[in-house]
């Protein structure tokens, strides 16, 4: 097996065989060298069932439960290489996207002629497979978090849009790819598990190309590549995707940079969620204050259950 690609759907139904679709556009269904897996994160939507009807080659794994996106993603790799043995490549794609072009075999290609680089993805597009949507990104760290309380003029000035999307024709560096349209070199992993299983979605995409870089690799943009990525479609309750996004941020911290580098993300965040609220009470902006408020409430829901849950991970440890 080259190219093991790997697919987590949690009631995507729809999307999901439009994804299949276009990968099967581009990639002949009997090829043995590229393998297709669907793992289901206990979908009540009929997903698997008619995965099976119109992609009887493509294996179909049951989690039972909706187990995150990374662990998920680890089951559906076991599944794939106990049958078919280690792949070369592992791809990793969100049930949103679509592809537009033969993104696998121009991925792969790249990894084959660039022996340096570990992990790369292609450029991602709005729904109209034209407007430029968010392909990868630096390496999140304090400075990213002071930038995200700035205003969005000022935004802009730090975080360019090529911040976020390839508009050269050349492959170029970058911190991380987004976990939408990942393809991982297999031996820059090692032994190591893929994706950390502690994290249950958000993060996870940018641990493991952090993990891969400090392996001594590359992680590269690819613009050659081009996919549709439909965002935020399976994950439609905005305070439960900020709380996880705020659990696997601290997370992320924790295990990136150390305990006392995430408290100071975390004093950071909430102090601007403080401040903004404050400004919008003064403005007389209630929408404002009220939200900010909410935030900073919500900030420190999670950072206390991060220090209860990952107690081992924030407490120091004795030296011999």
């Amino acid at each position: 097996m080259r190219i093991g690609i790997v697919i987590v759907s949690y009631n995507t139904r729809a999307l999901l065989l439009n994804c299949l679709r276009s990968i099967f556009a581009f990639v002949e269904p009997e090829d043995e060298a590229i393998r297709v897996a669907v793992v289901d994160n206990g979908s009540t939507d009929g997903s698997m069932e008619t995965v099976r009807r119109e992609f009887p080659t493509v294996m179909g794994v049951e989690a039972g439960e909706n187990l995150g996106f990374g662990r998920a993603n680890n089951l559906g790799i076991k599944y794939l290489e106990e049958r078919y043995g280690t792949a070369e490549y592992l791809f990793f794609l969100n049930p949103d996207t679509v592809l537009l072009n033969d993104a696998v075999g121009m991925l792969a290609d790249f990894l084959d002629r660039n022996p340096t680089a570990g992990a790369c993805g292609g450029n991602l597009y709005g729904a109209d497979g034209k407007t430029p949507a968010l392909s990868f990104s630096p390496v999140h760290g304090i400075g990213w978090e002071l930038t995200t309380l700035l205003p969005n003029a000022l935004k802009r000035r730090v975080w360019p849009e090529s911040t976020w999307f390839n508009y050269g024709d050349r492959p170029r560096p970058v911190g991380y790819v987004s976990g939408a349209d990942l393809m991982v070199r297999r031996k820059a992993l090692g032994s190591a598990t893929v994706f950390d299983p502690d994290f249950f979605m958000y993060y996870e995409d940018m641990e493991l190309c952090v993990r891969i870089r400090r392996a001594g690799f590359e992680v590269r943009s690819v613009p050659q590549a081009r996919i549709i990525h439909l965002a935020g479609q399976s994950c439609r309750v905005s305070r439960t995707k900020f709380e996880r996004l705020l659990e696997a941020k601290y997370l992320y911290y924790t295990k990136i940079q150390g305990k006392r580098y995430a408290l100071r993300a975390y004093l950071l965040l909430q102090a601007g969620y403080r401040l903004h609220a404050l400004l919008g009470r003064i403005a007389g902006n209630r929408s404002k204050r009220n939200r900010y408020a909410e935030w900073a409430q919500i900030n420190t829901e999670i950072w206390r259950r991060h220090l209860t849950t990952h107690e081992n991970l924030c407490t120091p440890k004795k030296k011999n």
